[in-house]
């Protein structure tokens, strides 16, 4: 295994209280990849228990992890998984992972100019790096992550658009590195219906016993370019369902947009994918 190298402990939010305390959220360090040819930073989190029981905790990998995203995630989930609100979902740890260069991490295929019927979405120096990232949480974040905290089996996968790409390429590529899968409006979009073409040559039997959750956003505002996102987004979500017979599900956030879906399908994909039984 690589060498962790665990940078200062930083407060990354942090209230001070009349008494002078203070609220810490999680630390952040970074990791020597070799893969990657150069050090990644991640941020944890680590539930209120977890320094007085010897539970085994599941592990949610935060893609696009950036402090804001952090913050707002853990957020949601610690109130979900302590009494706050009646302990809907699984006390969980969380790793997450910011971007270095994400539009060469996070796509499967190399595109300079992204195009869709004939326009320009946007243009890119490096894409394509999906596989090699992949890797490198495979390989090296997560039997780094294992060695150094109590986790259990269970792990879980979060990605918004690029991200929410990246998810179900995984999902495709390599489905057993995660057991839970939570696909946030995933640019499906992305090089003339990616997915769909990649589930229709390879990815018709989902062998795996992963679960996904799929929360796609009303981005009808955006006319065609919109529209199509979702019909293909939708249609890729259902092959999946359909192959993995009940072990998934999908939910449309009519009132909501890609910038503002992710809160409630943070709020609904881990109250389905991690579920507290009492």
């Amino acid at each position: 295994m690589k060498k962790l190298i665990a940078s200062l402990s930083v407060w990354l939010f942090a209230l001070h209280s009349f008494a002078g305390d203070s609220i810490v959220l999680g630390s952040s360090t970074f990791l020597e990849s070799e893969i990657m040819g150069e050090d990644r930073p991640f941020m944890v989190y680590l539930p209120p228990t977890y320094g007085v029981s010897e539970n085994l905790y599941p592990v949610i990998y935060l893609l696009d992890g950036d402090i804001h995203r952090f913050k707002g995630f853990v957020g949601v989930l610690e109130s979900l998984s302590t009494e706050t609100l009646d302990k809907q979902v699984q006390e969980s740890i969380v790793v997450a992972v910011p971007n270095t260069n994400r539009s060469r991490d996070l796509t499967p295929s190399p595109m300079i100019e992204w195009k869709f019927k004939n326009q320009i979405l946007d243009t890119f120096t490096q894409t394509g790096n999906a596989k090699q990232f992949r890797k490198f949480l495979e390989s090296e974040l997560i039997p780094a992550i294992d060695a150094a905290y109590r986790t259990s089996q269970k792990r879980v996968l979060v990605g918004e658009s690029f991200g929410g790409l990246f998810a179900a390429d995984t999902l495709l590529k390599s489905p057993s590195v995660f057991t839970d899968y939570l696909i946030i409006d995933p640019t499906s979009l992305w090089d003339n219906n990616y997915l769909n073409r990649e589930f229709n040559s390879s990815g018709k039997v989902l062998n795996s016993k992963s679960r996904v959750y799929f929360a796609f956003a009303n981005n009808s505002h955006l006319g065609e370019i919109g529209l199509t996102n979702y019909k293909w987004g939708t249609t890729f979500a259902s092959s999946v369902i359909d192959a993995k017979k009940g072990m998934s599900q999908q939910q449309y956030f009519e009132n909501e947009t890609h910038g503002t879906v992710a809160l409630l399908a943070w709020y609904n994909g881990l109250k389905v994918l991690l579920p507290f039984t009492k």
